[in-house]
């Protein structure tokens, strides 16, 4: 397991600890914009809130080496952030993160919830990393960890690129899930380029309107030249 890796594992138990970041709420899907309680952080390049309509948004990386575009529920809260090491990162939230009390140092929210959240990282790959050896990284440290547990793997296509899927789920803990967790982790590759795509939604609002969108957004991925 390399570095970053190691680095990014760190970084997902914080924030299950700390809310990660690491995104079928029925109540989250209503209309109304929630009025956000704090200001992003400066390293934020694009900062897009929720909107009042219910139409989807497209978008098209043009700055960071993530070359994707896709379209996604306009009331979903959309962030693009690089931090101090250049990594970029795309986050797709369910807008009840915006009610949330102001944060805690470098940690989008460190408040137990049960949001919906997707978050998209670019990897940079070792010699030899595929997106099979990335998900059995994964699969064995979730083994080795008493609160999740693995459901199943699979295969899909991601615009015509192979990419494989882990299932599993998180217990809840009193400081940062409160609800039984739902995770889907997609790893694909572009010309040499790792890419990772996690979702999360709470067990209890599987099959809603978070899940719904994020089926969506996963469908009209496209790879860009």
């Amino acid at each position: 397991m390399n570095k970053k890796k190691s680095i990014h594992i760190l970084l997902i138990l914080l924030s299950s600890t700390l809310t990660l970041m690491l995104f079928g709420c029925r109540e989250a899907m209503s209309t109304s914009t929630p009025i956000p309680q704090w200001r992003p952080m400066p390293t934020y390049t694009y900062y897009i809130p929720p909107s009042a309509v219910t139409e989807y948004t497209h978008y098209i990386s043009k700055a960071f080496e993530i070359r994707l575009e896709f379209d996604y529920p306009s009331y979903w809260w959309f962030e693009e952030w690089v931090d101090e090491r250049g990594a970029p990162t795309l986050f797709l939230r369910d807008p009840r993160f915006l009610t949330l009390p102001t944060p805690f140092g470098n940690f989008p929210h460190p408040v137990p919830n049960d949001f919906g959240y997707i978050y998209i990282i670019p990897i940079s790959g070792e010699s030899g990393q595929t997106p099979d050896t990335e998900l059995e990284s994964f699969r064995q440290s979730y083994n080795n960890h008493f609160r999740y547990t693995v459901l199943n793997d699979f295969k899909i296509t991601v615009d015509g690129y192979d990419a494989s899927v882990l299932e599993y789920k998180v217990e809840p803990a009193q400081d940062d899930y409160p609800s039984v967790m739902f995770g889907k982790r997609i790893f694909f590759m572009i010309n040499d380029q790792l890419y990772e795509i996690l979702f999360m939604v709470a067990e209890k609002d599987r099959g809603g309107e978070f899940e719904q969108g994020y089926e969506y957004f996963l469908n009209s991925l496209k790879i860009l030249p």
